[in-house]
């Protein structure tokens, strides 16, 4: 049964439609508003952004009317919300105290996303994520609250990690061995990239700086392929991944074991990796058959020549797709996607030479990109999570490529985000995660 089905049975049950609570109105946010508004069975019952304007114009451009800008005074906002009419709030912290179903928070801040996340488990409220930075760097905790009892926390569809997942289910269902598993990068990969850089860029993209930076110096495939790495189990093979230049009708060939003519050495199971070249914006997963039978039949019916072959989604349509996530919470109780192992960590490597006394900036800014490093060598070396550092005061001179550990930097002890990791690290070493 597809969701349309279901979630229009659902509002005809319980006389309205799913009511999903937006946090953040941004470019990413402002597009997620418009689809769900158009998507049978649900609606945007209340948007919180700090711009309350920008949140109002975002509901008003996906088609609501008579919207109340409630601000801070959310007794009223609940009755609004209660009575059918969409509302708008400045703090998304109070979004699970309004009669909404779900929470989809879209602020692309890991700091709030995290905050959001925890709030809703512990109010009860389902909440599904656009922000991976907060998945990578807590989502262990997250998940294991949130499946400790009634509330479903997920990743959002439409974003690679999650694509990625879903080829691997496809694969074991059909009881082919996975290989490989990744995303194509669609930006070139420049380690020293910084927002100055991207500026014309992001400018003609509509999108912040830092956020394309992001994207150019590497870190966001690093974070999107560890959260892979965390919710299957898969390794990375080496530091950073291979990350060779590769096109679609070559996948099966270079991600396979070298003994069979590929760059993987083997060993060690499925892999997660990524490649440049034209597979972006795609995802894929090498598969190989182990059967003679159904290697017969593959070959028959084209899919490549075993025992090695592609399974490809070349698209990936980010929030365009994250309803999907919405009807799986609400119909199905479960999650599209969540980090369920603590497999890899990205850490952060320096851009240029820093110096001690240095107050670090965030991700896609101009100090450090991401690396994504197996878990055990992050504890080995005491490696910060990158998802911690933003704020963080560097205590020790880096050169260009050093990782930062805790030894190097001070750590804002009191941010939320920082308490968060510490117990689920805490959880870890105790095998209680």
């Amino acid at each position: 049964m597809g969701y349309t089905k279901g979630l229009l049975g659902r509002q005809a049950e319980v006389g309205h439609p799913v009511r999903v609570g937006v946090v953040g109105a941004g470019q990413m946010g402002s597009g997620l508003i418009a689809q769900i508004q158009r998507t049978p069975g649900m609606t945007v019952a209340a948007v919180a952004d700090i711009v309350l304007e920008k949140a109002e114009s975002a509901l008003q451009n996906a088609g609501a009317s008579d919207v109340l800008i409630a601000g801070d005074d959310i007794e009223v906002a609940g009755e609004a919300v209660a009575s059918g009419r969409a509302v708008v709030i400045r703090d998304g912290l109070n979004m699970p105290k309004l009669p909404v179903d779900i929470v989809l928070e879209v602020s692309g801040v890991p700091e709030i996303a995290a905050q959001i996340a925890y709030t809703c488990i512990t109010h009860g409220t389902d909440v599904a994520l656009m922000t991976v930075e907060a998945d990578i760097t807590v989502g262990v905790l997250l998940s294991s609250m949130a499946n400790a009892g009634n509330t479903v926390y997920t990743i959002c569809r439409g974003d690679e990690p999650v694509e990625c997942l879903k080829l691997v289910e496809y694969a074991q269902d059909l009881g082919l061995e996975v290989v490989a598993v990744g995303k194509g990068k669609n930006n070139p990969n420049i380690p020293t990239s910084v927002p100055a850089d991207n500026e014309g860029e992001a400018a003609r993209k509509q999108m912040n700086p830092r956020m394309l930076t992001e994207f150019t110096d590497g870190t966001k495939t690093q974070l999107e392929m560890a959260a892979l790495s965390n919710a299957t189990g898969f390794p990375i093979e080496i530091e950073g991944m291979h990350g060779v230049a590769c096109n679609v009708d070559e996948l099966a060939q270079k991600l396979v074991p070298v003994v069979d003519g590929g760059i993987l050495e083997g060993g060690r199971g499925p892999v997660v990796e990524y490649v440049t070249g034209d597979v972006a914006p795609g995802v894929f997963a090498i598969v190989k058959s182990t059967s003679d039978v159904v290697t017969h039949e593959l070959d028959y019916l084209k899919l490549g020549t075993g025992p090695y072959y592609l399974l490809l989604r070349p698209w990936h349509i980010a929030s365009i797709e994250a309803p999907l996530s919405i009807g799986e919470a609400v119909l199905n109780r479960q999650a599209d996607f969540q980090s369920t192992t603590v497999t890899t960590e990205v850490v952060a490597r320096a851009k240029f030479d820093l110096e001690p006394g240095t107050t670090l900036e965030g991700m896609g800014g101009n100090h450090y990109y991401g690396w994504a490093v197996p878990a055990e060598t992050a504890r080995e070396q005491n490696l910060v999570p990158i998802g911690l550092l933003m704020g963080s005061e560097l205590t020790a001179a880096k050169a260009p490529g050093e990782t930062i550990s805790y030894d190097d930097a001070r750590v804002d002890e009191t941010r939320p985000l920082v308490s968060m990791r510490r117990l689920q690290d805490a959880m870890v070493a105790r095998g209680v995660l």
